[in-house]
């Protein structure tokens, strides 16, 4: 199982869980419709990757929002 925390708008953070396995992170993106104009890092286990990073089994995955500020 793959947990999964979305943090990329101001409202909430939203938990997910998929039972895939070598799934990239541009396919969970695909498959929970997230908009990537939105994502600013995606974490795997702590570590940032790319969105072509294969993400295996029993992994955590954080995606952060694009910060902003002065």
């Amino acid at each position: 199982m793959i947990k999964i925390k979305l943090s990329i708008d101001d409202s909430c953070v939203k938990n997910f869980a998929l039972e895939h396995k070598d799934i990239t992170i541009n396919e969970i993106i695909t498959e929970l419709k997230i908009d990537k104009q939105h994502i600013g890092a995606v974490l795997v286990n702590g570590i940032p990757k790319k969105f072509s990073d294969k993400v295996q089994d029993n992994s955590e995955i954080f995606f952060l929002p694009i910060l902003s500020g002065g």
